[in-house]
């Protein structure tokens, strides 16, 4: 009898939890919770599962943060009673980490423009937003 031992990896998304804005896509996007296995196998059955991680990941491009298992716990709790984390502290804190690993190694000039823009981009949506008012 031959007993094949190999491993085996699987990515699966866990579900939406917040909309933050993301840099690299320059707009608001859906955030996913994604769960990442590997698993020890024999014979391909699944045995033992030596690495659990989560990551939160844009939907619209390739950027991710690694999360802990405290803050996975934490996301996780609030989504059995809630449809997102939006305006919690978690979602802050969420919000300021993405930002400084997205901006990380961003120059001056660069954080200059990307500030600009933003408030260019706001500053156009809230003329929509005016418009639309005066037209009803």
């Amino acid at each position: 009898m031959w007993i094949i031992f190999g491993w085996q990896k699987e990515e699966k998304p866990i579900g939406g939890v917040a909309s933050i804005y993301c840099y690299d896509c320059r707009r608001r996007t859906l955030w996913v919770v994604w769960n990442e296995s590997e698993w020890v196998t024999f014979s391909d059955i699944r045995t033992l599962r030596f690495v659990n991680k989560h990551r939160l990941h844009c939907e619209s491009c390739t950027f991710s943060s690694t999360l802990t298992r405290a803050e996975f716990r934490e996301i996780e709790a609030h989504m059995k009673l809630h449809d997102s984390i939006d305006g919690t502290p978690l979602h802050a804190e969420l919000l300021k980490r993405i930002e400084l690993g997205q901006l990380a190694g961003k120059t001056p000039q660069q954080l200059k423009f990307i500030r600009e823009s933003m408030a260019a981009e706001q500053e156009y949506r809230d003329s929509l937003s005016q418009n639309a008012e005066r037209e009803t």
